[in-house]
């Protein structure tokens, strides 16, 4: 069994027995166990990630662990250098250079504010890629699970983490992006908006669109 734990994190005893236990019943190399069942009395699922190339799925008898499976063409992801980051694994966890680009973090941001607007009382669960790539952007450290949580518990409603996003984008595209990109990447991105303004989720991709453009910021 490995520890990750880099910001010396309080592990309950007990959770580490049990995590213990349950990575010896999954037969695979490189498995893992994060988020809050590791540190919090009360929580909601035991996450296991299994890296592996077979697509077979996986199951235990306790119906609060919930397993994903990670390709290994998936370990330079953020999502995996993230939950990766402070857990307990069976083994030593397998690494791979950090690949994230700008393009990448647009379609994150496309993909969250519809559900966002759509889901406005589940907005913990919708925002947790928003924030990761963000603060990866905007401060160049990676978020564990931990570190996600708490920034997440920070918002005290979707509106602030709306707000949030509102907020730092238009800085991190243009300080990680040449002029020419931003210019020829967005303004494509506002045509797609143009026509359907009605919707919400459009209507403020839009205006995110022609903040990062002209740069602006609050």
């Amino acid at each position: 069994m490995i520890i990750y734990n880099p910001h010396n994190t309080r592990l309950l005893p007990d959770r580490i027995l049990q995590a213990d236990k349950i990575l010896s019943q999954i037969h695979a190399k490189y498995c893992f166990i994060t988020s809050s069942f590791l540190y919090k009395e009360k929580y909601r699922d035991i996450d296991v990630f299994v890296v592996s190339r077979s697509t077979k799925k996986i199951s235990l008898e306790n119906p609060k662990i919930k397993i994903t499976i990670i390709d290994f063409n998936d370990l330079y992801s953020l999502f995996y250098h993230s939950v990766s980051k402070s857990c307990i694994a069976k083994n030593i966890l397998p690494q791979k250079s950090l690949k994230v680009t700008v393009s990448d973090y647009w379609s994150v941001i496309n993909e969250a504010i519809p559900t966002l607007l759509n889901q406005k009382n589940k907005y913990h669960k919708t925002v947790r890629f928003l924030v990761l790539y963000t603060e990866y952007f905007k401060t160049g450290e990676v978020l564990d699970t931990f570190q996600l949580n708490e920034k997440i518990n920070s918002f005290k409603d979707y509106k602030e983490a709306l707000g949030y996003v509102k907020r730092e984008l238009p800085d991190i595209v243009n300080n990680h992006a040449k002029p020419s990109y931003v210019k020829r990447f967005f303004y494509t991105q506002a045509g797609y908006y143009k026509d359907i303004l009605y919707y919400d989720a459009q209507s403020f991709l839009y205006q995110l669109v022609h903040s990062i453009i002209k740069g602006d910021h609050d």
